[in-house]
């Protein structure tokens, strides 16, 4: 009988990081919490995260900056800013990323227009809503749109004020249209 064994050594701190960080971008917080849960020493994880800071491999400040930029087109400063703390990156450094990506300005014209697109694809949906169930229109059309788009925009983390007054824009522009 052949016995199987594991004759590869196990991985090094280091190199389980390069793993990782290989991967994805990670902050200092998600790649020491990964080492520690692979059963790392805390001596030997400080190290590697030193090392990895020193070739410029980690880097939170640089990693807040791009999350904000490639986010701003669709969540709000709230959102980013929550998913940038559960990702372990300190407050000044958020605060100092979101200051340098996002302005009330910006954030509430991108605001109105995913308000705007959506209520164009949610009228579509409740108009093949009602022809599909022949039913009667127990909502109004514009209570229904203003539900489904002011859903979306809190999911995104936009504030529930901002929304409303969004909202409020959007439907004085199309009473104002028709």
């Amino acid at each position: 009988m052949i016995h199987l064994t594991n004759s590869k050594p196990p991985k090094s701190a280091q190199e389980v990081a390069v793993d990782c960080l290989s991967r994805r971008a990670l902050t200092h917080y998600e790649l020491e919490t990964r080492l520690h849960e692979k059963g790392y020493e805390s001596m030997e994880v400080n190290e590697v995260l030193e090392k990895m800071e020193k070739l410029g491999y980690l880097n939170d400040q640089e990693l807040a900056l791009t999350v904000s930029q490639n986010r701003l087109r669709r969540y709000s400063r709230r959102r980013v800013c929550q998913d940038l703390q559960k990702r372990g990156i300190v407050p000044q450094i958020i605060e100092q990323a979101l200051g340098l990506t996002y302005s009330s300005e910006a954030e509430f014209q991108q605001c109105v227009t995913l308000a705007e697109r959506w209520w164009v694809e949610e009228g579509k949906r409740w108009e093949q809503r009602i022809l599909v169930k022949h039913a009667k229109r127990s909502v109004p059309r514009e209570l229904w749109l203003r539900q489904k788009v002011a859903q979306k925009l809190v999911q995104r983390g936009y504030p529930s004020d901002l929304v409303s007054n969004v909202l409020y824009q959007i439907q004085t522009n199309n009473n104002g249209d028709g």
